[in-house]
Parts: structure tokens; C-alpha cells; sequence
């Protein structure tokens, strides 16, 4: 199963428009930030998976954890936002991304491929309709 894939088919435009309503975001900016939130995303649900509940993946404790491991000066750096910016973004799509992966059920096995993905970059480029809005 191609999770990743799948939720950004599913759900890319979700995560955009949240993105795009987070005030003093720049919506020009938010094609480069997904991409760029998207894999330190995943980089920090694999690092810190044993400290995940995967019984409520989106549950406060784990998106707290997940911003926890991501540099989010670097971040916004790589995708040209300030870092105030980039907490924001953050802070409106983790919620999102947690969930969209709880619902697509076995968490285990999900974190499992995370491990063996380097980055979203792949999965994005292969997102039919949704290339551009994810910078590819």
C-alpha cells in the first residue's frame, strides 16, 4: 500500500487550504513548505515512533512530539518562510497528517514503510493532479 501516495491523492488539497487559512502564512509559499513539512514530518514520526500512541496517533501528546522533532528553523529556511511561519504551518497540518495516517489503519506497518521511504519527495512527484501543489 502506498500510503503516502494515497493521502496525498485523498487529501493534498486539505492540507493546502489549511495551510493557506493559517494567518500571516504566505500562500505563495505554501506550494514549498508541504513538500518540506511533509518530510520532516515523516523523518519524526520514524525517529520518534517508540514514543508515538498509535492507538490515538493525532492525539495532542503526539503531534507535541512530532513538532518536538523537527527543526523547524530549518524548515522554514528550506522553504523561504519565516520560522514564526513555519511553527504556524506546522502546527495546522501535523494534526491533519497524523490523522489521515490513523485512518488509513495499521500505524504499526505505516511507521514501518515510513523507515524505508528517504523523504516524500518520490511519492510526490507521482501524485497525479497534485505535482504542482507540492513544488514537483
Amino acid at each position: 500500500m502506498d500510503f503516502i501516495k494515497d493521502i496525498l491523492e485523498e487529501r493534498g488539497g486539505d492540507l493546502f487550504k489549511a495551510l493557506a487559512a493559517q494567518d500571516g502564512f504566505p500562500t505563495e509559499r505554501a506550494e514549498a513548505f508541504l513538500p518540506e513539512a511533509g518530510r520532516s514530518v515523516a523523518t519524526a514520526m520514524t525517529s520518534r515512533a517508540s514514543d508515538l500512541d498509535l492507538a490515538n496517533l493525532a492525539s495532542s501528546v503526539n503531534v507535541g512530539t512530532i513538532l518536538q522533532g523537527i527543526d523547524i528553523p530549518g524548515l522554514a529556511s528550506r522553504a523561504g518562510v519565516t520560522p514564526e511561519q513555519g511553527s504556524r504551518g506546522l502546527a495546522a497540518i501535523v494534526p491533519m497528517i497524523l490523522g489521515f495516517v490513523g485512518e488509513k489503519g495499521d500505524a504499526d506497518g505505516i511507521l514501518g514503510m515510513l523507515g524505508k521511504v528517504q523523504g516524500l519527495g518520490g511519492a510526490l512527484g507521482g501524485v497525479k493532479g497534485l505535482g504542482k501543489l507540492f513544488g514537483r
